[in-house]
This record gives structure tokens, C-alpha cells and sequence, in this order.
């Protein structure tokens, strides 16, 4: 019959592998998937590390100038105001860049990765705020630590599992809008209680998106449709899964550190 001749080939007559045949076919394919992996997170962590040298770096250069203001006589707001100001612009740049990349891709005319590093770096800079808020490094780091532990456990389940992750897309988008009721009931009813439940069911929303981006990552690139801009794409998806992993777990940890004092 078709197709059992070339299956055949794989193995030996004792119904071991053949490695001539399995070296000259099936492992070329295994490896060419390994490295669009490797392709995809090599450019989320390109957009990370760009996101957190412009957070850092903004936070610096406005405490900078805050002090000199402050030495200097002044009241800081000269340097508080135009930065909230253009912390808004910040956020309104980010939307409409977000809807210029998923654009581009279904247009599949042009490279997502110019986009894609300017929202990384204008991202940084509505981040450079939550730097400033926190002012502890040591919760920071902690937190990106637990959110890399946290990300790389969702990807090893996605990776491994041979199970359909669809359903998952449709249970965090029914988290999401059971909380997004309830959040709106809570504003009348100011209940403590509700208002933990609703944090934590956005937190287990995030967690299954990223399983279920990450699974649809290995999809693309096991079919073979993955290419350069696609892997820009699926870089920038999983970027945007591990920022908002990191700002639900700081919040959190900042929580708990309030607390304690």
C-alpha cells in the first residue's frame, strides 16, 4: 500500500530504528523544530530584555531629576506631571501599536518585528512606572524570578502535553468575563472577598492563555507555516503572556511585603 514502503524504510527487519534512514529524515525535521522554538523565545527574551533596560532606565532618570528638583527647592511636580502625562500617551501608543502588529500580520505584507520592538520599548516605559511605585529591587527580582519558574512550567505543560489546549482559550476568555461582572458588581458591594476571588480567577485566566499561546506556538511550528515573521509574531504573543504573568505576581509579592511591615 502507499506510504507503507517509505515507513518501512524507517526500521530494521528486527523492528529496530534504521539510523541511516531516521538521521536522513525524521531527525532533520525534529531539529528544524527545535530551532524555530529556539528561534521564537531567542526574540521574546530580545523584547523582554528591551523592555526591562527602558524601565529601569526611565525610572532612574526620573528619580534623577526628582531629586535635583526636590535639592533645588522645587516641589518634584515639574518632573511628576509631564511623566503621568506621558505615562497616558504611553498606554494609548501601546493600543493602537498592538492593533498596527496584528494588522500587519493578517495583511502578512510586512515584518512585525519593527513594531514589535518599538511597543517593547514604549512598554518599558509604562513599566518604568511600576519600578517607581515598588522602589524595592529585591521584590522586582524576586518577582520576575517566580514568573520565569511560573512561564517555563506553563511552556514545559504546553510543549510535552499531546492533548488539544483549545478548550483552555475559551475557559480563560469565560474567567475573564465572569471577572469582569463580577468586578462591576463589586464596585457596589466593596467586598473583600469578592474582590480576591476576582483577582485570583484573572491570575488562572493568564496562566491558561499562556498555555494556550504557547501550544498554538508549537502547533504553528510543527505544521511547518512557521516563517521569520511568524516567529516575530509568536515572540511578541508570548512577550505579552510572560508581562502580564510578571505584573500579577509583583502585585502579589508587593501585597505580602506590605504586610509584613
Amino acid at each position: 500500500m502507499p506510504g507503507f514502503e517509505e515507513d518501512r524504510d524507517y526500521f530494521n527487519p528486527d523492528g529496530t530504528a534504521n539510523k541511516k534512514s531516521v538521521l536522513n529524515g525524521a531527525t532533520p525535521k525534529v531539529a528544524s523544530d527545535a530551532l524555530s522554538f529556539a528561534k521564537v523565545f531567542l526574540y521574546m527574551f530580545m523584547y523582554l530584555a528591551i523592555t526591562a533596560v527602558v524601565a529601569f532606565g526611565v525610572s532612574y532618570l526620573i528619580n534623577h531629576f526628582y531629586q535635583q528638583s526636590v535639592a533645588a527647592g522645587g516641589t518634584g511636580e515639574e518632573v511628576l506631571m509631564p511623566y503621568l502625562y506621558a505615562m497616558i500617551a504611553a498606554i494609548v501608543v501601546l493600543l493602537i501599536l498592538g492593533l498596527i502588529i496584528n494588522f500587519v500580520v493578517i495583511r502578512g505584507k510586512r515584518s512585525v518585528l519593527i513594531p514589535s520592538i518599538i511597543y517593547s520599548i514604549v512598554m518599558g516605559g509604562v513599566l518604568s512606572f511600576v519600578v517607581i511605585f515598588v522602589d524595592n529591587w529585591t521584590l522586582i527580582g524576586m518577582a520576575f524570578g517566580i514568573t520565569s519558574g511560573v512561564f517555563l512550567l506553563m511552556g514545559l505543560i504546553a510543549l510535552v502535553s499531546k492533548g488539544n489546549f483549545a478548550p483552555l482559550g475559551m475557559l480563560a476568555l469565560g474567567l475573564l468575563l465572569g471577572s469582569g461582572i463580577l468586578a462591576l458588581t463589586n464596585f457596589f458591594l466593596q467586598s473583600e472577598m469578592i474582590y480576591w476571588i476576582v483577582s485570583f480567577a484573572i491570575f488562572a485566566a493568564i496562566m491558561f492563555i499562556t498555555m494556550f499561546d504557547i501550544w498554538n506556538v508549537k502547533k504553528i511550528v510543527t505544521s511547518g507555516a512557521e516563517d521569520k515573521n511568524i516567529s516575530y509574531y509568536c515572540a511578541f504573543v508570548i512577550y505579552l503572556d510572560f508581562i502580564r504573568l510578571f505584573i500579577r505576581i509583583l502585585y502579589y509579592l508587593a501585597i505580602i511585603f506590605a504586610k509584613r511591615k
